[in-house]
């Protein structure tokens, strides 16, 4: 189960790929940016998203995602500590 989960948002992750994203994180910490030229990878559970222009960047630990939604534009991730980090072209 939860590799076919991991590998759905790998196949969504790469329809992102050299796209502009916004990166929205909504909960008790709440903030919103750009990642210009989308780029990913994985490290040891740890999604890594970089922005080929500027230095945002964004590290999530798998571990600590318990819900993933999936549309068409965009990633909806729901974290412990009531986190929601949204992916969305």
């Amino acid at each position: 189960m939860v590799q076919n989960t991991n590998n759905r948002l790998e196949e969504k992750l790469k329809e992102f790929i050299e796209k502009n994203v916004m990166i929205t994180q909504d909960g008790f910490l709440k903030a919103k940016y750009i990642i210009h030229k989308f780029k990913y990878f994985i490290v040891h559970e740890i999604l890594n998203i970089t922005d080929e222009e500027s230095k945002n960047y964004l590290k999530i630990n798998l571990n600590q995602i318990y819900k993933i939604e999936i549309n068409e534009k965009d990633i909806k991730l729901y974290l412990d500590n009531d986190t929601v980090i949204y992916l969305s072209i």
